[in-house]
């Protein structure tokens, strides 16, 4: 099992593609939150500084981060599509590692990748979070903090997605292109033709309905570091946003999801000559 991960490890690193993406992807969160938190807008009722704020941030970081899980998408596909160009999958057969052996492998890569993700967004949410909370105590700190877990999955079901289309058409710049319109045009107009009801359950608007967009008339008015606070202004309440699947139902679906993308790669490569 070790050799496994240090063999993962050591490709990824002569890959200059997977720096350049990591990279980006860090400088790209980085910067959003940055710059969001210099903007200064204050009207009665409205301050994006509680947005920094404990417990908003564990909302807020999280949906951020999720807008770039796309390239952490698009870094697995590069990964895996380089298996193939370089028939290092069919070399590592030939040398002895069975072909479970490559998806465990590249499932400790998914898992470290999504750890990372998460890593970030807790060091940014921590630091920013610290500067900006007034009157900090313990309750309002842990809560919500359950959000990161959440975008752990988010950021494991996207890739485990992308590792999916790699194996299955075995090209970098077609799985790259067909993820992208997938999650982009695909989906959404497929949906179109389902009820309300039933669209909420389609594999990219589970995954992206774990970190959705946050009340922001609620979060901007302070109303949510207050739990006692009943009178909150709440967007689905008001009927401008649908109303989601609960959160740990989300999460189950999302788990679901990932476990057959999982599998079904698995299969594929089972199946395939290498």
């Amino acid at each position: 099992m070790k050799s496994l991960i240090l063999n993962e490890f050591t490709k990824i690193w002569s890959y200059g593609a997977f720096r350049i993406i990591i990279l980006l992807h860090f400088i790209l969160f980085f910067l959003v939150v940055l710059v969001t938190s210099q903007l200064d807008i204050t009207i009665p009722g409205f301050s994006t500084d509680y947005l920094y704020q404990f417990p908003n941030i564990w909302e807020f970081f999280p949906w951020v981060a999720s807008w770039f899980n796309l390239l952490l998408a698009i870094l697995i596909i590069v990964i895996t599509g380089n298996e193939y160009t370089f028939r290092t999958f069919r070399q590592h057969v030939i040398d002895g590692l069975s072909r479970t052996n490559l998806l465990t492998g590249k499932g400790f890569l998914i898992a470290a990748i999504a750890i990372y993700s998460m890593l970030m967004v807790l060091l940014f949410s921590l630091l920013f979070g610290f500067i900006f909370t007034r009157d900090l105590t313990v309750a309002v700190f842990v809560k919500k903090t359950y959000m990161l877990l959440v975008y752990f999955v988010q950021a494991l079901a996207y890739m485990s997605a992308g590792f999916l289309l790699a194996i299955l058409f075995r090209n970098t710049a077609l799985a790259i292109v067909l993820f992208i319109l997938y999650r982009l045009i695909i989906e959404p107009v497929v949906r179109l033709f389902f009820q309300p009801e039933v669209r909420l359950f389609f594999p990219m608007k589970v995954i992206s309905n774990l970190t959705p967009m946050p009340e922001f008339l609620s979060i901007s008015s302070g109303n949510q570091t207050d739990p006692g606070n009943v009178d909150t202004l709440n967007l689905r309440e008001m009927g401008i946003l649908v109303e989601d699947l609960p959160v740990y139902l989300n999460l189950l679906l999302a788990l679901g999801y990932t476990s057959l993308f999982i599998f079904l790669a698995w299969l594929l490569l089972k199946k395939r000559n290498l």
